[in-house]
């Protein structure tokens, strides 16, 4: 790709449509997305490859598209991945600190991260990310820094990402069977955390909700990291497939009155005169369209929500979460879903769209796009980080974890 030291390529792999970015860092740390491509998407389904030709044939459309509307050639894309196969634990590992001044040193700490990095997981798994939840510097917790502090004992507690090692492998091989290597792989709720979220509600406490057509993308933040992650199957297609069902028309047709008229505000008067039902075979009663239309929508989406509080409160999250609930992702432009969050969760509630973004306003204005655009901006947070390494914290460190699970997949 031209100018590939600015700009950079990201691939959102969705259940219903693929998206390419290309973009770049401005100077004042805003992104600037030079253009896109979208394509519907085939033969993948909650973020699993079902049928690895559709799957190629879709990423292909995309990428091209985003070739054409920028006129720039791209080789090389970073890309997202997300499904029920992801699953985090959390490791532990300490050191006690020899030197006579017990001062913490970098290499003390590079010796923690390496030991913490020990994992034994099953070998269908891969390691996504190991992520750094804290230090502890002698039993004190929450410490960002520990470099430079005096302890006898140092501590660090990682969240640590993975996820089956054949999934990622079909998506990998759909993504270069569509002439495009890999630079490396993100978990998409981290990138849309990253567009989404200000740095206030990163420290403070909040969780995302990223609901796409076939998943429902959760993560936890807590100063300034993400503690918590969890892939629920369920999007914005079972809220078609319901429709579909309970008006008795196709699934196309639930997905376009699911999109201009569904909602879960119970305000269905607004629409009413606005259902066109010329090629629905349903009641010709539009108030009993609207309600039933209302009672299926209202039903699901707060199914959704519920099962997600749910899951947050099993791991004790949700007291510790003061800013409470943003929403992004398709799903999230629903009418009423907002409040409904606020009334599910207890908690605030508000709508995620792309932040110090610029460019096409469909793009960095929408929450649709979420994903693609913290796609972009993650990877030039890992770049900056590389750069900033000593070379041999860069063959042996927390990012070499990215090319070390590419390369043995392509290898494979």
């Amino acid at each position: 790709m031209p100018g590939k030291d600015e700009y950079i390529a990201a691939i959102d792999i969705g259940t219903t449509k693929i998206v390419t970015l290309i973009g770049k860092m401005k100077k004042n740390n805003v992104l600037e997305i030079k253009g896109y491509g979208i394509s519907e998407c085939h033969g993948i389904k909650k973020g699993i490859v079902r049928d690895i030709n559709e799957a190629t044939k879709s990423i292909l459309n995309s990428v091209e598209a985003a070739e054409k509307n920028t006129k720039m050639f791209i080789d090389s894309a970073y890309i997202g991945v997300t499904g029920k196969h992801i699953s985090i634990i959390n490791n532990w590992a300490e050191i006690s600190i020899h030197s006579p001044s017990k001062i913490i040193k970098k290499t003390d700490l590079d010796r923690l991260l390496a030991n913490a990095n020990k994992l034994t997981l099953a070998p269908q798994n891969e390691v996504l990310h190991t992520l750094i939840k804290q230090f502890v510097v002698d039993d004190e917790k929450g410490i960002l820094d520990p470099v430079g502090l005096a302890t006898e004992k140092l501590a660090v507690e990682l969240l640590v990402v993975y996820g089956s090692s054949t999934l990622i492998r079909n998506t990998v091989n759909s993504i270069r069977g569509a002439k495009v290597e890999i630079e490396d792989i993100i978990l998409e709720a981290l990138a849309s955390g990253e567009a989404v979220l200000t740095p206030e509600e990163k420290d403070s406490g909040v969780v995302l909700l990223d609901i796409g057509g076939g998943t429902t993308d959760v993560a936890v933040y807590k100063n300034k990291k993400m503690i918590f992650t969890y892939c629920l199957p369920v999007g914005g297609d079972l809220i078609t497939n319901d429709i579909s069902v309970g008006l008795n028309i196709p699934f196309s047709k639930a997905e376009e009155i699911k999109k201009k008229f569904a909602n879960v505000d119970y305000n269905f008067y607004e629409s009413l005169n606005r259902v066109n039902m010329d090629d629905i075979k349903i009641d010709r009663n539009k108030a009993t369209l609207n309600i039933r239309l209302y009672s299926i929508v209202n039903s699901r989406v707060k199914e959704l929500l519920v099962l997600v509080k749910e899951k947050i409160e099993s791991y004790g999250f949700m007291y510790s979460v003061p800013c409470g609930v943003v929403l992004t992702g398709g799903v999230s432009q629903m009418k009423g879903i907002i409040n409904m969050a606020n009334t599910v969760f207890s908690l605030p509630a508000r709508l995620g769209v792309p932040s110090d973004a610029e460019g096409p306003s469909e793009v960095v204005a929408s929450p649709i796009h979420a994903t693609g655009v913290g796609l972009i901006k993650y990877a030039f947070q890992l770049k900056d980080f590389s750069a900033e390494q000593p070379e041999e914290r860069k063959n042996g460190g927390l990012l070499a974890r990215f090319r070390e699970l590419v390369n043995k997949i392509l290898k494979n």
